[in-house]
């Protein structure tokens, strides 16, 4: 009985050093690249050719993007769960055939809801105009897809 304990204390211990190492290594973006309008940076001084600005809003049925930029020709802009790390359910999309635009409003199938964090994540249009999770491809750098998160107030 005294052995559980003290794997449950050392189980306990890592979940918090981890979540505290995670916070001092991402704290102001500065662990994903984000730059202070929330463009994810490649390198020192390079600007990536992918953008989203997306703000604090509102909980409701649909999401305003205030601006985008993408290289691709035709780009998902993708509304998902957000816990942590951890990216959840898509909860609606919306494709965009232009290089930029701005204020773009994303129809959910779900509400967003109040103190809960959410994330824009790019996707690469298969060609075919329709909105698949398993074939439109999750835009990414560095290995790593671009997603730009925001809480629904």
């Amino acid at each position: 009985m005294l052995k559980n304990k003290y794997v449950w204390i050392a189980v306990a211990l890592g979940l918090i050093i981890g979540d505290l190492i995670g916070v001092a290594l991402f704290k102001d973006g500065v662990g994903m690249g984000l730059d202070d309008v929330g463009s994810v940076k490649v390198g020192v001084g390079i600007a990536s050719p992918f953008a989203v600005r997306v703000s604090d809003q509102s909980a409701g049925p649909t999401v305003v993007v205030s601006e985008m930029r993408s290289s691709a020709t035709s780009t998902w802009l993708a509304v998902r769960e957000q816990n942590g790390d951890l990216l959840g359910q898509i909860l609606g999309a919306r494709r965009i055939d232009a290089s930029e635009a701005s204020g773009i409003s994303i129809e959910l199938l779900r509400s967003t809801v109040p103190n809960l964090m959410y994330a824009v994540v790019l996707y690469a249009d298969d060609g075919n105009g329709l909105f698949e999770y398993a074939t439109d491809t999750p835009i990414k750098e560095n290995n790593v897809a671009l997603s730009y998160p925001f809480v629904a107030k």
